[in-house]
């Protein structure tokens, strides 16, 4: 699917799926497996390698939820921000490095399809494509580690809050909502799903909706997801590509304090390198 595909499946149905070219989708699967080689380490481990206040690196089991902070996400996370090895503590230690190295090797395919549609969508709103969003010092990959659990789901019911998320999963589980019902998608292992949140929804002027998902547990050993979280510039004012009632809204205000429903800390205007690395 082009560029100008699949920002026209995000104008028409709020999402997209985009099948990865095989040089891609081996990035994916090596990253896959360096990841379960990182999450079967020790706890303390992988500590080793989170900040202190969870935004980068490791981020342990209890710390993040969709709704409420009695009902966690089942999940251990991993945050990798602005293809910038340095933001995880003690980056250069062997116990991260094979995984930061498959971090950045898929950091390289996210980013290349997230500045297309975002150049695409520039263009839809009359801007120059070079005016498309700088996104790639301000965004980051996430992959989730799920825990076995009796909860009916593993996630509950939210949408991002950022510009645009690139999933995938290695097992099933997700669903998505449309006309406010839940319907699960697929499991393809070179193909990917862009779903659309809230600030793309108000960059849109409301043309994109955020798209709600959830996470249904399927009593799997484990399960691994892998997301590309594209955020716009945080360290400046952002407007939309279109207003539509007339308002002044920043894009980078709402980008930096998203993350607060979901229990999380202010996102980094520029994501530094931390000490000890």
């Amino acid at each position: 699917m082009t560029p100008s595909a699949i920002t026209a499946e995000l104008l028409a149905h709020a999402r997209a799926t985009i099948d990865l070219p095989a040089d891609a989708a081996k990035a994916l699967t090596a990253l896959h497996t360096a990841a379960t080689d990182f999450f079967i380490q020790d706890e303390a481990v992988k500590r080793n390698h989170g900040s202190a206040d969870f935004t980068y690196g490791f981020r342990p089991y209890g710390r993040q939820y969709s709704i409420s902070p009695d009902r966690p996400d089942m999940n251990e996370s991993f945050t990798y921000w602005a293809d910038n090895p340095a933001t995880v503590p003690h980056h250069d230690a062997p116990t991260v490095t094979p995984f930061l190295q498959a971090l950045r090797d898929y950091w390289a395919v996210a980013a290349a399809i997230t500045e297309n549609v975002l150049a695409e969508l520039a263009a839809h709103y009359g801007q120059q494509r070079e005016e498309a969003l700088p996104f790639r010092d301000y965004s980051y990959l996430e992959i989730n580690w799920y825990h076995p659990s009796d909860r009916d789901l593993l996630q509950d019911r939210h949408e991002d809050g950022h510009l645009l998320t690139l999933a995938v999963a290695d097992g099933p589980g997700l669903e998505i909502e449309t006309d406010g019902r839940m319907s699960s998608v697929p499991v393809h292992d070179s193909q990917l799903l862009a779903m659309p949140g809230s600030l793309l929804t108000t960059m849109t002027g409301d043309d994109i909706p955020p798209l709600y998902h959830q996470v249904r547990n399927h009593r799997l050993p484990r399960r691994l997801t892998v997301l590309f979280l594209a955020n716009p510039p945080l360290d400046h004012p952002v407007p939309p590509f279109v207003s539509r009632d007339g308002r002044t809204v920043d894009i980078a205000q709402l980008a930096r304090t998203s993350g607060a429903m979901f229990g999380l800390p202010p996102a980094p205007s520029h994501p530094a390198p931390q000490a000890g690395g």
